[in-house]
């Protein structure tokens, strides 16, 4: 991104606002009433988003570190992977700014007289998208990329009531009519190594924020008459966080980061990981409460770290395996 396009999407996510962007999908399990209200705010957040030209953003991978600083949950990742497959098809300019959810697995599906059929599972805020990006494999042609419309009679969701507590869906599509044919294999190749640079973007920002979170309360949590922050013990592993943050992030923001996608997207995960883990711990039990957002920077790190591939799978892919 530009520093003009940057300075905006952040101020964009004010101290107002970011707080509720950190929850406006943090549902819990089984939850009636509320849901509607955030919605309208995932909506609002969108429309924002959309009106700073977040759909172009010259460098996308500073955008997803931004997003992922302020735990921003919506299809827009999604959305900016399927605009980027489909660039240079008409199909790309007749999605204009509609958001897209990725269905895409190496599992087989049906494919006849123009519709699919086929079961994905963990599809990302699948309510409220207007288009699903469908793959699947088949026997002739490998891996096929099919775009279809939501909102079809033939496509089923059911949202998980998983530990992240966010708007992930099991979408099944019988019969669903393909609205277009959208890429190749090794177009998908390429799109999902931008994708997941971006995804590893957005877990270094949401490590970022989880350790900010975690200085901030041993600068204020006070034991034997001063700040925590200032034994060694915590000072040195909060230090040594600090500077596994920075490394990762050189990785990501690399010029080559696209061609080590898989190696660096596994890095970043492992990073969530143990930053949101010792953020917790600092915290002790005061951070499993439901209104401290340790927990969440917890439980947000555990489901996007395996978005796109566990980091085990990825060690595997990027190694040849």
């Amino acid at each position: 991104m530009t520093a003009a396009e940057t300075t905006a999407i952040a101020d964009f996510f004010d101290e107002d606002l970011a707080p509720i962007v950190r929850r406006m999908a943090d549902r819990p399990r089984a939850e009636g009433g509320g849901d509607d209200d955030s919605r309208e705010i995932r909506a609002m957040v969108w429309e924002g988003l959309v009106g700073l030209g977040a759909l172009h953003a010259s460098d996308t991978v500073r955008l997803a570190e931004l997003l992922g600083s302020v735990l921003y949950q919506g299809p827009l990742l999604d959305t900016l992977t399927a605009r980027e497959l489909l660039r240079d098809h008409d199909l790309g300019h007749d999605l204009g700014q509609a958001p897209v959810a990725l269905a895409v697995a190496a599992e087989p599906w049906s494919d006849q007289d123009g519709a699919i059929s086929a079961r994905r599972a963990f599809v990302g805020f699948a309510a409220e998208v207007d288009h699903f990006l469908v793959g699947g494999v088949d026997d002739i042609a490998g891996l096929r990329l099919a775009l279809v419309r939501a909102g079809h009679p033939s496509i089923t969701m059911r949202r998980y009531e998983e530990t992240s507590r966010g708007e992930a869906y099991a979408v099944e599509f019988a019969g669903t009519p393909v609205t277009a044919w959208a890429g190749s294999a090794t177009e998908w190749e390429a799109a999902l190594a931008g994708a997941r640079v971006r995804q590893a973007a957005y877990l270094v920002g949401l490590a970022q924020a989880a350790l900010d979170h975690a200085v901030d309360h041993a600068k204020t949590r006070r034991q034997f008459g001063q700040p925590i922050g200032k034994f060694q013990g915590l000072a040195f592993r909060l230090s040594e966080l600090s500077m596994h943050i920075d490394a990762t992030r050189l990785l990501v923001h690399d010029r080559d980061a696209a061609a080590h996608a898989a190696a660096n997207l596994a890095a970043a995960s492992d990073l969530a990981r143990t930053v949101t883990t010792r953020t917790m711990q600092v915290h002790g039990a005061a951070g499993m409460r439901s209104d401290n957002d340790a927990q969440l920077y917890y439980r947000r790190a555990a489901a996007e770290s395996v978005r796109l591939g566990t980091p085990s799978q990825l060690r595997r892919e990027s190694w040849g395996t």
